[in-house]
């Protein structure tokens, strides 16, 4: 019998991933999600309104689910009640953590204990669970440079030597699947990176090279840097600015993860700006 997924956080880049995995696996997906509207998904995906961090809405949109595949969307949403009233409905959940609750074992960042949190709450929910905790997303290229690079070939933005490793939405997604359709992966953690580190810079680079444009990267520091963050909360924006600045000093957090689960090496920056291309077409004047 196919299965039924509910999948949150599907308007961004790792939920929608998710969702068109499943879709393409046979699986039934229904999707929860306050802006239907924005929703981009095969014809097949039933789509639900609603506010996943509600816990009575997450708990009545997860009866009848096989499972849910979980993400924390802003640092200040409380999702563990959610867990609890809804973790009952389900057989498994796949959480999109994040890697600072390896790498900050302490947990004294905002975004780990945050994560943290919901971790805990679902690992003593009786439930199976897989839990994710990538590092840098490729994806914040789209989010963090695009506005700049649909206009200009600088990019001006704070400490450009900092290094990552970062990771595919399409490995965070098919893991999640695995996770979600296979008792292989219950109650696993999983550490996810990209297969090398690159800086700030050569990751511009890369993106350079996939569009055929001349982008060059322009350092700014002190309060030009934060203010190339406004667009996110204050704690959250020198948490991040905190983490970055240590990156241009520490060895940078790769695993193997992503390789050994799904038995294929991780994809690569490169290969990240390649699929995106299209997206950094400099916008006419």
């Amino acid at each position: 019998m196919a299965r039924m997924i509910l999948v949150t956080g599907a308007t961004g880049n790792v939920g929608s991933q998710v969702a068109r995995t499943l879709a393409r696996s046979g699986a039934f997906v229904r999707v929860l999600t306050r802006n239907p509207d924005h929703v981009n998904l095969p014809g097949n995906v039933d789509v639900v309104r609603g506010d996943f961090t509600d816990p009575e809405t997450l708990a009545r949109t997860a009866d009848g689910a096989d499972g849910i595949f979980l993400m924390l969307p802003a640092m200040d949403a409380n999702l563990e009640e959610g867990v609890k009233r809804a973790a009952p409905h389900v057989e498994r959940i796949a959480f999109l953590s994040s890697a600072l609750v390896t790498i900050d074992a302490s947990n004294t960042s905002f975004i780990a204990q945050r994560h943290a949190a919901v971790e805990n709450a679902i690992k003593v929910s009786g439930t199976a669970w897989t839990i994710l905790r990538p590092g840098y997303f490729a994806a914040n290229a789209l989010r963090w440079w695009l506005p700049q690079l649909r206009t200009s070939d600088v990019l001006r933005w704070p400490y450009p030597t900092a290094r990552f490793a970062p990771i595919h939405e399409r490995d965070m997604a098919e893991i999640a699947v695995l996770g979600l359709t296979s008792s292989a992966h219950a109650n696993r953690v999983y550490d996810l990176t990209g297969p090398a580190a690159v800086t700030a810079a050569e990751q511009l680079e890369f993106i350079g090279r996939a569009t055929r444009r001349n982008l060059r990267f322009e350092e700014v520091t002190g309060e030009a840097g934060l203010a190339s963050l406004s667009f996110l909360p204050p704690q959250l924006a020198q948490g991040i600015l905190a983490s970055w600045e240590q990156a241009t000093r520490n060895e940078p957090f790769v695993t193997q993860d992503v390789a050994r689960v799904l038995g294929k090496p991780a994809r690569s920056f490169e290969e990240w700006a390649s699929d995106n291309a299209a997206a950094f077409a400099k916008s006419a004047a």
